[in-house]
């Protein structure tokens, strides 16, 4: 991790010096990242940029760097060099600053530094019900009563207001990543990222055996097909699209075969929800004579490119077949207790953890699990299988922070580019504020991300190299608005739900 002998050194910024400057835009569109030039507001060492890319290179130092590279190097007073969009260092700070001298600075000896975090299944749709529905409800009558006829409700303008809460509270929660579970009106609802720019694996509502939300198979396939050609890789890269079939109970044989071989031959990620709650586990066993997961892998739809959603009713079978096809799963470990759905009982993700499966982690939905703080759900993950299996073992600390940094980037297909902070991978990075209980002391770090820290430490995130939240404020967003576009429109779909 040292600073490599004989390199030159960059030359210092050209720019005014003191607390505040501003250079204007050039009215002509810039030819590449490189020539952009933005107002940019600087006070003291932190830096606000609104949603745009810094003009030069710039330090994140931090008392602590955590890396989550292969050796999980851990530097004290370290530094992480940023040019545009990629990490093009990694070192003591002392050494940095002399080596890169002149450049900006954001963060202090009272940072903690980690990766940009990723959420692997988040339904953005839902973030206007977060606690619109009654408690105490199983998914069954969850789903069927008011999440469906929710969902029905949604307008375009509802659904990118959703969308904007749900990008607000990832963001201040330290997520950079995530992918949603899909967008009935995607061409209004992804304008939100040019305000808040997270990177956003997105899809389509894709189902055809319902009779809410009706699509037929050609419908279905045609409207994801269409979300590809316009949306894949815009927006400099930050939007994906994936294939999200909802689950085998909600899509015919046909249009599982059909959206899961086209994913494969674009090599996107393809999401189903999977043995989710147990009347789901039972009917495929009643119909079919098989669990849902012997069923995608007799239709040889499991792959390294398939990501079981909750995954929570699993024979021992079952995760032999997940690990021997290379899929990955998503736990969702809140959704789950509040539901009651029964992961800590039948969940079966310490034996695949032991067998070499993929594990990322999911916030799910707003009305699931009322939170998008990964830093709670590792801790979550890792105790609820401790508990339930007597054994202090089961998951660790270091799984638990993967699943939602080095493994979660796996699994939504970005291990070569984020999930840790090594030379050469995306510029996503999130400052911890370390004047906090929960790093106060701290004698291992990876511990105290995992048990004790949460996103409420959360103070710095750079996302491609763009600074989306400073000092704990969103940039570019007027939240007091936006909260009052929300609480008119939830009640508004309150009355029209009769709750």
């Amino acid at each position: 991790m040292e600073a490599s002998a004989g390199h030159p050194q960059p030359a210092a910024p050209n720019r005014p010096s003191g607390l505040r400057h501003a250079v204007q835009a050039k009215t002509h569109p810039p030819k590449g990242r490189g020539t952009m030039i933005f107002a940019v507001e600087t006070i003291t060492h932190n830096i606000f940029l609104h949603g745009l890319t810094l003009l030069c290179m710039f330090l994140v130092r931090g008392g602590y760097v955590v890396t989550m590279d292969d050796r999980l190097t851990v530097l004290r007073d370290g530094c992480v060099v940023v040019d545009e969009d990629r990490i093009v260092d990694v070192g003591e700070y002392e050494d940095l600053k002399k080596k890169y001298r002149g450049c900006e600075v954001l963060g202090d000896r009272w940072k903690v530094v980690v990766p940009g975090l990723a959420n692997c299944h988040y339904h953005s749709r839902e973030q206007l019900a977060q606690t619109l529905f009654p408690d105490g409800l199983g998914e069954v009558e969850w789903f069927s009563r008011y999440c469906l006829p929710y969902h029905q409700l949604l307008k375009p303008e509802d659904e990118k207001l959703a969308f904007t809460l749900a990008l607000y509270s990832m963001s201040l929660n330290g997520v950079t990543t995530f992918a949603d579970g899909g967008l009935l009106y995607p061409s209004t609802t992804l304008k939100a990222l040019e305000t808040i720019p997270l990177r956003c694996y997105v899809t389509t509502w894709c189902w055809d055996v319902s009779e809410t939300i009706k699509k037929t198979t050609d419908q279905a396939l045609t409207e994801l097909k269409k979300l590809f050609q316009e949306f894949d890789g815009k927006m400099n890269g930050l939007v994906r699209v994936c294939a999200a079939p909802i689950s085998i109970e909600t899509c015919s044989e046909k249009l599982l075969e059909e959206v899961f071989h086209w994913a494969r031959e674009k090599r996107l990620k393809t999401y189903i929800h999977t043995a989710s709650f147990l009347e789901d586990f039972e009917k495929s066993i009643k119909i079919r004579g098989m669990t849902p997961v012997e069923y995608l892998a007799g239709k040889k739809l499991l792959n390294h490119d398939t990501n079981l959603l909750h995954a929570i009713h699993l024979t021992e079978r079952d995760v032999e077949l997940v690990a021997g096809s290379g899929a990955a799963a998503v736990c969702c470990p809140m959704s789950s207790l509040i539901k009651g759905k029964g992961l800590a009982v039948r969940g079966k993700y310490p034996e695949m953890l032991r067998k070499g499966v993929r594990v990322g982690l999911g916030a799910d939905g707003a009305p699931s699990t009322h939170h998008t703080d990964m830093l709670r759900l590792s801790s979550l993950f890792a105790g609820l299988f401790r508990d339930s299996r007597m054994d202090a073992k089961a998951v660790s600390a270091v799984d638990a922070l993967k699943s939602v940094t080095t493994t979660a980037a796996s699994v939504v297909g970005l291990e070569n580019l984020t999930g840790s902070l090594e030379k050469g991978r995306k510029a996503d990075i999130v400052l911890l504020d370390m004047r906090r209980p929960a790093f106060t002391p701290t004698a291992n770090i990876l511990n105290s991300l995992v048990f004790s820290a949460t996103g409420d430490t959360v103070d710095t995130v750079i996302v491609d190299g763009r600074v989306v939240v400073a000092n704990r404020k969103v940039v570019g967003l007027d939240y007091e608005k936006t909260y009052e576009q929300a609480e008119k429109t939830v009640e508004r779909l309150r009355t029209e739900l009769n709750i």
